[in-house]
């Protein structure tokens, strides 16, 4: 079976952590540049913090049977605007799968995951996606910069 004809999964990455160090490298290539000081083995150490439930950092993985296709987490802080939390954060879907509603679930989950936990209000940053956000009814906070790149902030 593929992910086109097996149904996609979004489950906890505490359940799914032969996935870890995959996960890391993809976060590492699509997020760096935002904060060049973090390392793989650094991202890997946050993930491993975040491979929980029902509490926060949380990171969900989609799966289909036990392939990885993407993640989100749901973190107290990120790069920017300490004063605000908690994060939608590092929502990453693999190339092959993009464009098929896959980073759409997973955005949905982990804001049903936070209204779970009594969050009501979830916050993100992007510097690229805000037609995508905007699409599932987060509402633009304010433009910023940060490390020279446009990111707009915006939340639930």
């Amino acid at each position: 079976m593929t992910p086109a004809t097996s149904p996609v999964r979004i489950a906890h990455l505490a359940d799914h952590p032969q996935h870890l160090a995959m996960l890391a490298a993809w976060h590492q290539v699509q997020f760096g540049y935002l904060n060049p000081s973090v390392t793989v083995e650094k991202r890997t150490q946050r993930l491993r913090a975040s491979a929980q439930q029902g509490e926060l950092p949380v990171t969900f993985v989609a799966v289909c049977e036990d392939q990885l296709l993407g993640s989100a987490s749901l973190v107290l802080r990120t790069v920017t605007h300490s004063h605000l939390s908690p994060w939608l954060s590092s929502v990453y879907v693999a190339p092959g799968y993009r464009n098929r509603g896959i980073g759409s679930a997973l955005v949905r989950h982990v804001v049903q995951a936070a209204a779970g936990m009594g969050i009501n209000k979830v916050y993100l940053f992007t510097p690229n996606s805000e037609a995508l956000y905007s699409r599932l009814g987060w509402k633009v906070v304010e433009q910023t910069e940060h490390q020279g790149h446009r990111l707009t902030i915006m939340c639930t």
